[in-house]
């Protein structure tokens, strides 16, 4: 696939991750109300998933117990197939593109079977090899996320990707959840804009949600995809910070 093949210009990415809590009604009732905004505003986004295979991506050790803040949450809104098939159906009903991170090989096997339209690399996965050889050879769009990585590690990064031919693009990300104004760092978007010039640069926001001139900046920096977690409040649900 050549670096042109895909359009990612003016993409909104709305990663569901799991905000589902584990109920596929719910993930249904987020992707529909996603659906009504991104329509009502005629805008092009894709709903992003988030794949583990957790029999192999948790230690048994840390299977219960664990002082991973991470695990429990990751068991208790576990999904089989099935369910993330209704979920993705009813992406596909609502005219919206399908993206999905994998956090391990097999998962990205599962991703292409299963049909998505693109792959996420998240901020902690951008030096995992094994897992890059895999995304790279699977014939699909590729966003990488870029918290906390050096330069030196994102122009890794960037050979590896283009001198493979892949369609890929990178988003600017601080991984501190949610982050302070003062380290949003929006400079850095231009910077990767001059550095890369063969890929799309947005910006993967992990602000306030309140703070709605961040995202003008980003715009005028020269960022042409954004990211933001989603979520649908209930009576028992509400949404993180």
């Amino acid at each position: 696939m050549s670096t042109t093949e895909f359009q990612f210009q003016d993409l909104f990415v709305l990663d569901l991750a799991n905000n589902h809590q584990g109920d596929v009604k719910h993930g249904k009732s987020i992707i529909r109300q996603m659906a009504d905004v991104v329509h009502g505003h005629d805008a092009r986004a894709a709903v992003k998933f988030q794949f583990r295979q957790l029999d192999s991506f948790i230690h048994p050790s840390h299977r219960e117990g664990s002082d991973n803040k991470h695990i429990p949450r990751f068991l208790s809104t576990e999904l089989k197939r099935p369910a993330y098939e209704d979920m993705l159906a009813e992406v596909r009903d609502h005219k919206l593109l399908a993206m999905c991170t994998p956090f391990d090989e097999a998962s990205v096997d599962i991703i292409v079977d299963m049909g998505f339209d693109i792959l996420n690399i998240a901020s902690c996965s951008a030096d995992d090899w094994p897992l890059l050889g895999r995304t790279a050879a699977a014939n699909l769009p590729i966003i990488c996320s870029t918290g906390g990585l050096t330069e030196d590690a994102i122009d890794q990064l960037y050979s590896f990707f283009f001198h493979r031919g892949v369609a890929f693009a990178f988003m600017h990300c601080v991984s501190i959840y949610p982050t302070p104004a003062n380290m949003l760092n929006l400079n850095l978007v231009e910077t990767m804009r001059q550095r890369y010039p063969h890929c799309t640069i947005g910006w993967s926001t992990h602000e306030e949600p309140k703070n709605y001139g961040a995202i003008q900046v980003a715009y005028a920096k020269g960022a042409r995809i954004f990211e933001r977690h989603v979520g649908a409040v209930t009576e028992q649900i509400q949404l993180n910070a």
